[in-house]
């Protein structure tokens, strides 16, 4: 096989290819692929752990479901402080304000934190610690499209050249 892609299992290491669909528990379609899938590295914590955990082992080819639990995927909604508003004019401009991007601020003590953003107004964007999917249970339809390990610099750099 000259395409590089291997018949060997999902694992520490390998660049993963798939196609995958993920979808509330009342059906509602939240995120998916393109056509062509997406690719990253078993191991690097580039996916949902509950997802990447249920794709170790798999082959190309394979099709799964799987049902992540909050825990294991966005974690459990903390309950405070919730949406908080943000004057717009605190954003670069041309910055991508919409509800379910991320970027990283710090506290007013200097400690990191991601906030993701809620809702856009006109004056304001609303921003919180919860991610948008965090304390919901997620179902995934996942199609492998192709493995193979990862270069040494795909490694060093925890992310796959597609």
């Amino acid at each position: 096989r000259g395409d590089g892609m291997t018949m060997d299992p999902i694992g520490e290491g390998m660049v993963v290819r798939l196609r995958y669909t993920m979808k509330a528990i009342d059906g509602r379609i939240l995120d998916r692929s393109d056509d062509d899938g997406e690719t990253y590295l078993h191991g690097a914590g580039a996916i949902v752990a509950g997802l990447e955990r249920a794709l170790a082992g798999k082959r190309a080819g394979d099709e799964v479901s799987v049902l992540v639990r909050p825990e294991e995927g966005y974690g459990v909604r903390q309950p405070s402080p919730g949406p908080q508003p943000v004057p717009r004019a605190t954003f670069h401009e041309g910055a991508s304000l919409k509800p379910g991007v991320s970027f990283e601020a710090e506290t007013p003590d200097g400690k990191p934190v991601t906030l993701y953003i809620t809702r856009v107004e006109t004056q304001a964007v609303y921003v919180d610690t919860n991610h948008p999917f965090a304390g919901m249970s997620l179902l995934y339809d996942v199609e492998i499209l192709a493995v193979r390990a990862a270069t040494a610099a795909e490694k060093k750099n925890q992310a796959p050249k597609d």
